[in-house]
């Protein structure tokens, strides 16, 4: 039975990418905030809301990062599952459409390992330094 590709783009690329390069929301406030030159008590109380808005930034971006991980090591699965049936294949295979398949499945291997790993890295990132 010939290999059938299906189109699996990882779809959250955008929130990862987009957490990835950019100071946060809380980051760009703590710095604001610091150039206002509030009085001492306006100041205690800010910095005790942007650390809990911090944390909870910091919770987030790591659960969107294992979320992430998780539905690529599934597409993962998937995708190694498809790629049982390439002992199926024989060189006589007259559909030669199905070996661009099956590169086009080690592709998509390719392109889910990367943006796991990218979606683990922004979880690491957003625990902050290496404890």
């Amino acid at each position: 039975m010939p290999v059938r590709r299906q189109d699996w783009s990882p779809r959250s690329r955008n929130a990862s990418a987009s957490l990835q390069g950019e100071a946060s929301v809380v980051e760009r406030l703590r710095r604001e905030l610091s150039e206002a030159g509030l009085d001492c008590l306006c100041r205690d109380r800010a910095d005790a809301l942007l650390a809990r808005a911090g944390a909870d930034e910091t919770r987030r971006m790591r659960a969107t990062g294992l979320d992430d991980a998780r539905k690529m090591r599934d597409a993962i699965v998937i995708v190694t599952a498809l790629l049982g049936e390439l002992d199926e294949v024989s060189a006589d295979e007259p559909d030669t459409s199905v070996f661009a398949e099956i590169a086009g499945l080690f592709d998509d291997l390719e392109g889910f390992a990367a943006h796991g790993a990218a979606a683990a890295r922004l979880a690491a990132r957003a625990a902050g330094p290496h404890r």
